[in-house]
């Protein structure tokens, strides 16, 4: 065989593929893969600074928790209760509280009313495409949360 058909032929069966079991990678949970792979983390709400809407937007999520724990409780409460709302209602006044302190247990448990219904008001704007503009949000939601805290001394001083 001839020097140059012999390198013909065995350049031919360099590029064999050669097949190997597979192995199945190593478990490791997200950190310590990209950790491995020396990947950045990214960045993350300790990277950026609060802003307002952002902020609203959790207060709004967190408002309509609360107004939830109050809508299950009065349903646990109306269900498993033997007696009436005027009994609950009597031991409450029995317990014989200041104005002040019945001033703050209302101003508590109405904020989240109030403030979840003005922020929802401007939510609601937003979704017909109006009021956008980053200067009018961040208005609105100062004014969003005066009116919550007019409406909740209003209603607490009734």
């Amino acid at each position: 065989m001839s020097p140059s058909l012999l390198n013909f032929v065995s350049s031919r069966y360099r590029h064999e593929v050669k097949f190997t079991p597979y192995v199945r990678p190593p478990i490791m949970d997200h950190d310590r893969k990209n950790m491995m792979l020396k990947r950045p983390m990214s960045p993350h709400l300790t990277v950026y600074a609060p802003t307002i809407p952002a902020m609203t937007s959790i207060a709004q999520r967190a408002t309509g928790a609360v107004l939830t724990f109050y809508a299950f409780s009065l349903a646990i409460g109306s269900l498993f209760l033997s007696n009436g709302v005027e009994t609950y209602v009597s031991m409450i006044q029995s317990l014989n509280l200041g104005y002040f302190s019945i001033l703050i247990v209302k101003l508590i448990l109405g904020f989240p009313f109030a403030y979840h219904y003005f922020n929802a008001m401007r939510y609601i704007i937003w979704n017909t495409g109006r009021m956008l503009d980053i200067k009018i949000v961040y208005q609105t939601a100062k004014q969003a949360a005066l009116a919550a805290v007019v409406l909740t001394v209003l209603f607490a001083l009734i």
